[in-house]
């Protein structure tokens, strides 16, 4: 990551006196590379500077920056109103109280329209007695979502399926069991079957030896 710090425009420290001071306004500008799974949680990671009042905080897609931004806050508070369409209900801050500059969020439920570039911008103000004094820190993180086979095979894996007696088996049992259940009635059906045939027989067989008794 690298750090670029350059002049900004002189501030009026002391009105009486006149005195002059110039700030820092210093840009943080680092790229990270990230890749996630289509449904997963991922957090954005984006770091200000410690012991500093962070004013505001803007997440945005640059792309999509017309229409709302990913994340708004400020003033101690974030407006879902100034959010996307898309994100809304979506983002959360990593830490609601963003102890020692942490201005991560976390992203829920990622899908294939979440990739893209995302970039961090946060104003802080110093927590001393030049309360004047801004800087802003910009971070850029490049988000990869992927969506492989093996995630929908594991989804598949876990569809549950009900039987009559109220049972609930996972979509690969009850595929046993109602193989299980074909062979069962198959089977009762043969003894069935073979029973029908020996009383036919001992029928039979009992007719005969009563004619030839009494002939």
């Amino acid at each position: 990551m690298q750090l670029l710090c350059r002049p900004a425009a002189a501030s009026v420290m002391d009105s009486l006196k006149g005195l002059v001071m110039m700030s820092l306004i210093c840009v943080s500008e680092g790229q990270q590379q990230m890749s996630v799974s289509l449904g997963d949680n991922v957090t954005l990671q984006c770091q200000s500077l410690k012991h500093e009042l962070i004013t505001v905080l803007k997440w945005i897609r640059p792309e999509l920056k017309s229409s709302g931004y990913v994340f708004f806050y400020r003033n101690k508070r974030s407006y879902r109103s100034y959010q996307h369409p898309s994100f809304v209900d979506r983002v959360q801050l990593k830490d609601p109280e963003m102890k020692d500059g942490d201005a991560s969020v976390t992203l829920h439920n990622v899908n294939l329209n979440d990739t893209g570039t995302y970039e961090c911008h946060v104003s802080v103000r110093s927590s001393g007695l030049s309360k004047r004094v801004t800087s802003e820190v910009t971070h850029f993180i490049n988000l990869t979502v992927t969506d492989s086979g093996q995630t929908r095979e594991s989804k598949s894996e876990n569809i549950t399926t009900e039987n009559t007696e109220g049972n609930i088996y996972h979509a690969k049992d009850a595929r046993v069991s109602n193989h299980s259940g074909f062979v069962v009635v198959v089977a009762v059906a043969v003894v069935v079957a073979v029973g029908v045939v020996v009383v036919a027989a001992v029928a039979v067989f009992l007719k005969k030896y009563q004619t030839y008794k009494t002939g």
